[in-house]
């Protein structure tokens, strides 16, 4: 009994011994990587155990644990500071204070232990706390956990490569809602019998893909017009029409950059079908334009109740300047200020597409091409003045073009925008057009064939060669502070004149507009409310003999209209 007492004695002596030893050495917060107020606490243990009980190791192993529980709080990276916690570097075990001098034959190696101090399962290990295997044990479990933590890394950046390759996330493929629009309109002229005044439609319903190949092809486009397309009737030489084709793409080019050193003095070759360089409003996505109606300068006449063609040129539908054909061109911008822009077009809209032979290569184009020209002089980033001119000839045997006849075909324009930096948010643009069209004008369907204007002999409307002249002024302001902010009033006022050669065929019209902007991120994200009022007038067919009579409450051109659109545009 007395040696057992001895034996228990001594053991107790070499503990404390050992203890002391770790305690008494100096070691920095800064050392051990612990906050101060932990090593207080690790001394504080040390010095209040009371070597001569049993339940004393007990409490001694418990505050032990509690002081591990503190221990594995890090600090912030790089700060020896108590007090701030953050972010820390993984770390494969608690470092907690330097190794003693005295180590244990039943510890581990010096290859197994940090750099810089003693694991706690070290610790704890020297002291009997733990056995050999208990040991290894939490040492199995930390390198699994770090095998396990490099094997989940190693997997994110597999998949962080295989994604970053996919062609959407590399400019290889986008698409996006060009616009979405909901629209309803009154009409106050007097409708046929089966139609009414107000009517819901959805005006536009496209979707756009686009995307960049190379350095050498920047862009290819795409554009799907997704709502019900009617079949396009032809024009034929003789005899009535027949629905011929529908198309439902609207869009679809492909640039090409052959040298690089080149751009942007010559930046693009662009060829394909796309909105034409010809002034504002024809370059200008439908999801953009300020006001609902398309400008005169597009369209005007034709439809429901509308006076038809007539040997003055001033009835039916006139498309004075078409919105897409098919083209290629050249394209470039010098010292930052001269944009230009040359190329040659079919001169017969988007439609001619669906007539072109795949077999004989015969295409859909009306006769002889047209060239054209826009240079744009840039005041600054967001103001310029432009000057485009379309020179060629134009038939009527198989146009898709309303109101084109056969002979000279050309086309004179200028155009401005300014937007003021002195006040934000106010803009005003214009285009003013002039231009002859052949004689023997007709609208689509309606058979021609050549120039005379003996209509038993070549069909169309007789009508002679004739210049037709249009023009727009167009202002916005837009609100961006106090309470009507993302409000914007609209004014536009135009004018079209078919045959400038005769009085009483005007064509007039103001806008009344006002925008409300949900999103406003022009050109990619614009989702807004608009609601037009259109004061519109028609003087009637022209003056002289032959001239038809007239009824504007029937035609549409001559009574006012309201609409209201939504708008959803995200690309």
């Amino acid at each position: 009994m007395e040696r057992t007492r001895e034996s228990f004695s001594d053991r107790k002596e070499e503990e404390e011994s050992a203890a002391q030893e770790i305690v008494n050495k100096p070691v920095t917060s800064r050392q051990s990587g612990r906050d101060p107020a932990q090593l207080l606490i690790y001394r504080f243990l040390t010095f209040t155990s009371n070597p001569g009980e049993i339940e004393m190791k007990v409490l001694r192993i418990f505050l032990l644990s509690l002081w591990c529980v503190l221990g594995a709080i890090p600090l912030a990276p790089g700060t020896g500071t108590a007090g701030e916690i953050g972010p820390s570097k993984p770390r494969s075990s608690v470092i907690v204070a330097q190794k003693a001098d005295n180590t244990s034959p039943q510890g581990p190696s010096t290859m197994d232990i940090p750099p810089g101090g003693t694991s706690i399962e070290d610790v704890l290990l020297q002291k009997g706390t733990i056995t050999q295997d208990e040991w290894i044990q939490i040492r199995a479990e930390q390198e699994y956990r770090a095998a396990d933590q490099s094997r989940r890394l190693d997997s994110i950046e597999e998949w962080k490569y295989k994604t970053e390759i996919l062609p959407i996330l590399r400019d290889k493929v986008n698409f996006g809602l060009n616009a979405l629009q909901f629209l309803y309109s009154h009409l106050d002229a007097q409708v046929p019998e089966g139609r009414s005044q107000d009517s819901f439609s959805i005006r536009r319903s496209e979707l756009i893909f686009w995307g960049k190949i190379s350095d050498y092809i920047p862009r290819w486009h795409a554009l799907f017009e997704m709502q019900s397309t009617s079949l396009t009737s032809n024009t034929p030489t003789s005899g009535a029409s027949t629905p011929t084709a529908a198309t439902f793409f609207r869009e679809s080019y492909i640039d090409v950059r052959p040298v690089q050193s080149w751009a942007p003095n010559l930046n693009m070759i662009r060829m394909g079908i796309f909105r034409m360089p010809f002034g504002i409003f024809t370059e200008t996505s439908g999801g953009l334009r300020d006001v609902i109606s398309s400008p005169y300068l597009t369209s005007v006449g034709g439809g429901p109740g509308a006076p038809p063609q007539n040997r003055n040129g001033t009835g039916g539908q006139i498309e004075f300047i078409q919105e897409r054909d098919y083209f290629v061109d050249v394209r470039g911008k010098i010292a930052n200020r001269l944009e230009y822009v040359v190329g040659i077009m079919n001169n017969n809209n988007f439609q001619a597409n669906a007539l072109v032979s795949t077999t004989s290569g015969l295409g859909g184009a009306n006769g002889p091409k047209v060239g054209y020209t826009r240079v744009r002089l840039f005041g600054n980033d967001v103001s310029f003045i432009s000057f485009t001119t379309l020179q060629g000839e134009s038939n009527n045997a198989g146009t898709l073009i309303n109101g084109r006849g056969k002979g000279r075909f050309d086309r004179y324009a200028v155009d401005f925008r300014y937007t003021s930096k002195i006040l934000p948010g106010f803009m005003m643009q214009g285009e003013y057009w002039q231009g002859h069209d052949g004689a023997n004008a007709t609208t689509v369907g309606t058979a021609a064939n050549g120039a005379c204007q003996n209509v038993a002999q070549c069909g169309g409307s007789g009508a002679p060669g004739i210049q037709r002249r249009t023009w727009y002024v167009l202002s916005k302001y837009l609100i961006t502070k106090g309470p009507f902010e993302n409000f914007e009033p609209t004014v536009m006022y135009e004018q079209f004149d078919p045959n400038t050669s005769m009085g009483n065929d005007l064509y007039t019209r103001t806008i009344v507009g006002l925008t409300y902007y949900f999103e406003n991120f022009p050109p990619k994200l614009q989702s807004k409310i608009q609601f037009n009022y259109e004061f519109r007038h028609h003087s009637g067919l022209g003056t002289g003999p032959g001239t038809p009579p007239y009824d504007s409450a029937t035609d549409p051109f001559a009574n006012n209209a309201f609409f209201v659109q939504f708008q959803v545009r995200f690309m």
